[in-house]
């Protein structure tokens, strides 16, 4: 998928997981995000990272992984931050799949799906996965709507964006419990094994 970058959020502070980097935790015998970055990876070569909490760790984790990193410096102010890195990183794509780091459940499957949905419906709306009242990760969007998206100051990137514009949301059903299950607390990260299909050789 040459016409595609994946963003890929990996820059926030995991409070709600205690002392823990959530995103270095095991999943089947490797830290999180690099079970989630290989799914993004074989989906499409181009993937940016957004680091910002405990940026070192994690370079140092996904160094073996062919993709790049940048980092953003206001990640303590919230997600919309670490959006708007990604997205000026991204400029020049012709679409963009903005993704999280905490979902090691996706599978390059459910990538192809989703971004296929986008295609099918026209490719010019931010397209969303849902299941009834539930939005899911991750959207893929237009990437000539990246300035669109850049231009508020105060809030930039998808969340407000898409509030303010439901006229350029495709919303896509896709019931699949990857797109709505991500890992923020120590109880998410138990029911882990509900999500994930067995690897091969584990108990």
């Amino acid at each position: 998928m040459d016409n595609v970058t994946a963003i890929v959020l990996a820059a926030g502070l995991s409070r709600r997981m205690g002392s823990d980097n959530k995103l270095l935790l095991p999943v089947y015998g490797e830290p999180m995000i690099v079970r989630t970055l290989r799914a993004y990876r074989e989906f499409c070569p181009n993937v940016v990272v957004v680091a910002g909490f405990d940026a070192e760790n994690l370079a140092e984790c996904v160094r073996h992984l062919d993709l790049r990193l940048t980092h953003n410096p206001d990640f303590a102010e919230g997600q919309a931050r670490s959006v708007a890195t990604g997205l000026r990183a991204a400029q020049g794509a012709e679409h963009v799949m903005v993704g999280l780091g905490d979902q090691p459940a996706l599978t390059r499957d459910h990538l192809d799906r989703l971004f296929q949905r986008h295609i099918a419906a026209g490719g010019k709306k931010i397209t969303v996965p849902h299941n009834g009242t539930a939005r899911g990760n991750p959207i893929v969007i237009p990437g000539d709507m990246i300035d669109q998206m850049l231009e508020d100051k105060q809030n930039p990137g998808c969340g407000k964006f898409t509030r303010e514009r439901p006229d350029m949301v495709h919303l896509t059903a896709l019931t699949d419990a990857a797109f709505f299950h991500d890992v923020d607390t120590p109880e998410d990260y138990a029911a882990l094994s509900r999500h994930l299909p067995m690897a091969e050789g584990a108990e």
